[in-house]
């Protein structure tokens, strides 16, 4: 891996993190995701089974308030890199 690479790569990391960072504060308190189309459908949270219990529910940590909701952002941007990282380290050695 050249230089530029390692350059590009940590450019990337930083506007993940400045995005974790800022998506709380900027994000609407009204999405209309999964969430909202399960209700329009009709499926409430009763119906719906666990398969097993999310770590970090709605996006945040409960005991850090905002701050949490931040930490847990940035944790999944930097997780999802590491496995797409992964990924792409496993397709090169077989490839």
């Amino acid at each position: 891996m050249d230089k530029r690479d390692k350059t590009l790569i940590i450019v990337a990391i930083v506007i993940c993190v400045i995005i974790s960072c800022l998506s709380p504060f900027i994000a609407s308190g009204d999405p209309d995701g999964l969430e909202k189309s399960a209700e329009d459908a009709g499926v409430g949270e009763d119906v719906a089974t666990e398969v097993f219990a999310s770590p970090f529910p709605d996006y945040s940590y409960e005991p850090l308030e905002s701050i949490g909701e931040v930490g847990v952002l940035i944790l999944g941007a930097l997780l999802t890199l590491i496995c797409g990282f992964a990924v792409g380290e496993v397709v090169k050695r077989k490839g």
